[in-house]
């Protein structure tokens, strides 16, 4: 929002563009002679190189560098550079004696070093393979075994679906036996019922049978101690 409100007249925004150009011309013309930077580089084989106060014959020597020794490289112009040494001491030496390439014993030792811990570093990586291949061993058991119990608790589980199956058919049919039960004992009920009523039918017509047989046995043994009765009288 700040920025849309501000209003910068073209002009002013031109002279300032101008500005900024001509500054960094300015700057590339001012350090396109020298280099300004550091880095570190090595001196060239040699018997020794001086290092002088300022670039030419005529400045005092002010260390003596031998084949292989690292400065640090600060600026250079066509033929000198200017070093600062491991003492901290600053100078200028003819730029062809340095180079970006480590000295040639530096580079053996570097590399047997090198040599030494890729070596050592196989043998770390065997170790870390042998480790890796036993526990992938026992991962190989345990995955098997895992897999068998997966198979077991499977069949387990498809045994017990059809169990649980058979179990609720069992249920239907118990459940269905039960109301064929209730209907078979109502019909028990019925029939003892209906067995009882009999059973009081064939005592009562018993009981009148024998009362009839009684009664006619009455009337019999009456009519005969009648006829006992009269056949005196008649003497």
């Amino acid at each position: 929002m700040i920025i849309k409100q501000m209003k910068t007249p073209s002009g002013s925004l031109s002279i300032l563009l101008l500005a900024f150009i001509l500054f960094l011309q300015f700057n590339a013309i001012l350090f396109s002679g020298t280099e300004v930077f550091a880095k570190t580089q090595y001196v060239k084989p040699s018997s020794e190189v001086v290092v002088r106060r300022g670039q030419g014959t005529d400045f005092k020597i002010i260390a003596m560098v031998r084949d292989g020794i690292s400065v640090e490289f600060l600026e250079a112009t066509e033929d000198y550079a200017k070093v600062r040494l491991a003492n901290g001491k600053e100078g200028w030496m003819l730029k062809r004696f340095l180079s970006d390439e480590p000295p040639l014993k530096d580079i053996v030792v570097s590399l047997r070093t090198e040599k030494e811990e890729i070596k050592q570093r196989e043998i770390e990586t065997n170790q870390k393979l042998k480790a890796i291949s036993s526990t992938l061993t026992q991962t190989t058991v345990e995955l098997d075994s895992t897999l068998a119990e997966r198979d077991e608790i499977r069949a387990n589980y498809l045994t017990l679906q059809q169990d649980t199956a058979d179990v609720v058919q069992i249920k239907k049919n118990l459940q269905k036996t039960g109301q064929e039960n209730k209907v078979l004992l109502q019909k028990l009920a019925l029939m003892k019922q209906e067995s009882e009523n009999l059973k009081n039918d064939k005592a009562l017509k018993w009981f009148l049978a024998g009362g009839g047989v009684l009664l006619i046995g009455i009337i019999i043994g009456r009519m005969t101690s009648r006829s006992r009765r009269r056949k005196p009288s008649l003497l």
